[in-house]
């Protein structure tokens, strides 16, 4: 079905057609001016230059976050995310705003037109979510804050969400906050942090009665506010991963998907690299080459006593099996207590080594791709390990 409403811009008439491809719009000369993008210089707000003209190609659906007729100013509003560039799969976004006045005779069709392009926008997904935000303030480089307030909080008005906005006071806050949540209360919990309040969340969530319950039916949304922001880039790449508005996009318009892994689990160069450099938080993810070059040099070697169920170490067939996304491990098997004989047929590890990093994602941080073939959802744990004599 393909709606169409004629309204004016100025003196100028504009016409808007809603079909199953998105919104089109026609006549407005200036609509890449509106984009809603400033830098700070020296205090001063300065415009960023112009966005890309959303008039040249559909506004697809999914990127539309709300369409409403405002009776006191007579004109029907658009807001939505457009990428910088919508050829390029990971092109970071803007947030646009677009207004056109409605003529009299034109009200009731506008309001139509607009609970039209509502219903193709939020098909199978929540309008209206309640969100608890969580930012924490000292993480990374200390920015958090200003990336909610500048580059998050946008999108989510612009969006209708009621949101709750917590700060987190101390280290294991979240975990406290995630003990104590109602799961009733909120549609997402959104971390504005790095990787360390996520992992606080997990093991609050998981350690209660309801865990498993509260981990399938309480999604998590994530915006980069820390150093290396390894899970989000991870799952969208090192551009959208790193980019808020993206981020913040997708928590209004992605739809939840459950996985029971988190991140990496280290020893040795790399989680040395890791505490060794807390100071130097400042440096941004850059912190993290200097630390495991620091640890190489260094030729620290450490003790371990491990204990592995191998499933593939062909390395042709693992990169097979990531190809063809193949699921490693097709039914979740408990791990022995460690108070329990270890199984036979696993593979025990005595030792030194410099380097045993195992990883359910591809990436450690921006840059820094250690384990290829790695996948969230295969039921399998990646190993990386350098033994020393």
């Amino acid at each position: 079905m393909v709606n169409i409403l004629k309204v004016t811009k100025g003196v100028h008439p504009v016409e808007l057609t809603c079909d199953e491809q998105g919104i089109r719009i026609e006549g407005d000369f200036n609509a890449s001016q509106k984009l809603k993008k400033q830098i700070i210089c020296c205090c001063i707000p300065v415009t960023n230059g112009k966005g890309p003209d959303p008039t040249l190609l559909p506004i697809d659906h999914v990127y539309i976050l709300y369409a409403h007729y405002i009776q006191r100013t007579k004109m029907i509003q658009f807001h939505f995310v457009l990428p910088e560039n919508r050829t390029d799969n990971d092109s970071t976004a803007d947030l646009y705003e677009l207004g056109y006045s409605v003529p009299d005779d034109k009200v009731v069709e506008a309001e139509a037109f607009c609970e039209e392009v509502m219903s193709q926008a939020y098909r199978n997904i929540k309008l209206h979510k309640r969100l608890l935000i969580l930012i924490n303030p000292f993480g990374g480089q200390s920015k958090a804050k200003e990336i909610f307030e500048y580059h998050v909080r946008p999108i989510f008005q612009a969006a209708k969400c009621e949101v709750t906005v917590k700060y987190t006071q101390r280290q294991g806050h979240a975990i406290q906050i995630a003990k104590e949540l109602d799961p009733t209360a909120y549609d997402a919990v959104v971390t504005v942090s790095g990787d360390g309040i996520i992992h606080e969340l997990i093991n609050g969530f998981l350690s209660r009665p309801d865990g498993k319950e509260i981990i399938k039916n309480v999604p998590l949304g994530i915006i980069p506010g820390g150093t290396n922001n390894s899970f989000i880039i991870s799952i969208l790449g090192e551009k959208r991963g790193f980019d808020p508005v993206y981020t913040a996009f997708q928590v209004v318009k992605g739809t939840p998907n459950t996985y029971y892994s988190f991140l990496s689990q280290n020893y040795g160069i790399t989680s040395y690299a890791d505490l060794g450099t807390e100071h130097m938080r400042w440096m941004g993810d850059t912190r993290t080459v200097i630390g495991v070059l620091q640890e190489i040099f260094s030729r620290h070697t450490y003790g371990i006593e491990a204990a592995i169920q191998l499933v593939e170490t062909d390395k042709k067939k693992i990169i097979a099996n990531y190809q063809s996304q193949k699921k490693m491990v097709n039914e979740t098997e408990e791990i022995p207590a460690l108070s329990e004989p270890v199984p036979e047929d696993w593979m025990v590890v005595k030792g030194n080594v410099s380097l045993f990093l195992a990883s359910k994602v591809p990436l450690l941080a921006r840059g820094m791709l250690s384990h290829p073939c790695a996948m969230p959802d295969d039921g399998a744990i990646d190993i990386m390990m350098r033994h020393c004599k």
